[in-house]
């Protein structure tokens, strides 16, 4: 598990636990102003009720928040419940008697006074926070924070036998009861935004993960591609001059099919290289290599190239000729074809073309273009490609500021 992981695990943890031990706490306030000279019967009810509303008022907001997703499995489940609508109307009804029974058992002095009332009235409207399971709407904390100052004055004021001084507590006591109210309701929901952010963030890192795995894929499927296109090309090309020579009695087939098993063998080579995600396309090498391929197939070549670029650049603007030569043999009957490297104040730009492109196809982008666009956009590059006076071109290029960007990288490295 990663230290981000155990990070959010630990927020969660530490948030939801106390989130939900505030419900506990308000039966042992209740039972501890049990204790009151009052009716037996009506400080047990006073308790009872209590104790109920905090239990399904826990179980409200638990099962709600984990129905949205925002809390992960926990010992806490075992107050979950699908019977969410029963639960509401129990919460709601003893909520309410909770409150009412407060004054009648009395609140003995000023610091009573406000903390029963303010604790009760905040904890019991919590599960207001999460209903209907829409955390984050906006204007629901300030309802919910009104609902809590209302259930702490009733609290407070439940009491209809009150002497002078007791009115004269519960009139001090009356602000600060509702701040307390409202300010556990406000913590609520500051705890709630922090289990939606963490929970955000570790869908976040999961996407990201996927999304990683996706790109890997996604480079290995470019890569093998790009690799075989020509290597195929060129098997194809070698075994049909092979068979062509064999048929006319050429001693020469022999040396061809040797060239066809000497590709084979490179191409194995290749894909362990590409597996192992080490290999790289050297742009010497793939110019000499397209120049050679082509002229095996009866085609002029001409080539020219730049000063050194950087690696990056160099690499890109490889897998660029390599496509582009394998285009050329499957897509064209080209007899002339011209592979140009110029670098100059503007940036470095490598052009491919060929004198006759096949009908049908002038702006078509199939999956090798469309992966060597995605190369060239890795270093700050771009693909363009042109079909006009019976030719087709093909047009790599990057920008001078990317490419002394890339060469102060490679310098510092």
């Amino acid at each position: 598990m990663t230290s981000l992981t155990r990070g959010v695990r630990r927020t969660e943890g530490y948030v939801y636990n106390s989130l939900h031990w505030a419900f506990p706490l308000a039966p042992m306030l209740a039972l501890a102003l049990g204790f009151r000279p009052a009716p037996l019967g009506l400080r047990i009810a006073f308790v009872v009720a209590t104790a109920i509303a905090a239990g399904a008022g826990l179980s409200a907001l638990h099962s709600a928040l984990r129905d949205a997703d925002l809390l992960p499995a926990s010992r806490w489940d075992a107050v979950r419940t699908p019977r969410r609508a029963a639960v509401l109307v129990v919460w709601a009804v003893a909520s309410v008697a909770s409150v009412v029974l407060v004054g009648r058992v009395g609140l003995p002095d000023l610091f009573t006074a406000v903390a029963i009332p303010g604790y009760l009235g905040g904890t019991l409207a919590l599960p207001l926070l999460a209903l209907p399971y829409a955390i984050g709407r906006p204007g629901r904390p300030i309802l919910v924070g009104v609902v809590a100052i209302a259930l702490s004055q009733v609290a407070l004021w439940g009491n209809t036998t009150m002497t002078v001084e007791e009115i004269a507590t519960r009139i001090t006591a009356a602000y600060w009861a509702g701040f307390a109210a409202a300010a556990v309701v406000g913590f609520g929901q500051m705890f709630l935004n922090v289990l939606a952010t963490t929970r955000e963030l570790e869908h976040a890192r999961d996407e990201q993960a996927r999304h990683a795995v996706t790109e890997e894929r996604l480079r290995f499927s470019r890569d093998l591609h790009d690799v075989f296109g020509r290597t195929l090309s060129s098997v194809a090309l070698k075994a049909e001059l092979a068979a062509a020579q064999a048929e006319r009695g050429r001693p020469e087939a022999v040396d061809t099919m040797r060239e066809v098993q000497a590709i084979a063998t490179a191409a194995q080579e290749e894909v362990r290289a590409v597996v192992r995600g080490y290999r790289e396309a050297d742009l010497a090498a793939e110019v000499a290599g397209a120049r050679a391929l082509l002229e095996s197939a009866g085609i002029r070549v001409s080539t020219t190239t730049a000063q050194a670029l950087p690696a990056p650049v160099s690499r890109a603007f490889g897998w660029v000729v390599r496509e582009a030569a394998t285009n050329i043999l499957r897509h064209s009957d080209a007899a002339d074809a011209r592979l140009a490297v110029v670098r100059d104040e503007r940036g470095a730009t490598l052009t491919v073309t060929n004198d006759r492109p096949r009908p049908g196809r002038p702006d078509a982008v199939g999956s090798g273009l469309a992966g060597l666009a995605e190369r060239l956009a890795e270093v700050g590059g771009r693909l363009d490609t042109d079909h006009s006076d019976g030719s087709f071109v093909l047009t790599a290029t990057v920008d001078e500021a990317t490419l002394a960007r890339l060469e102060a990288a490679e310098e510092t490295a």
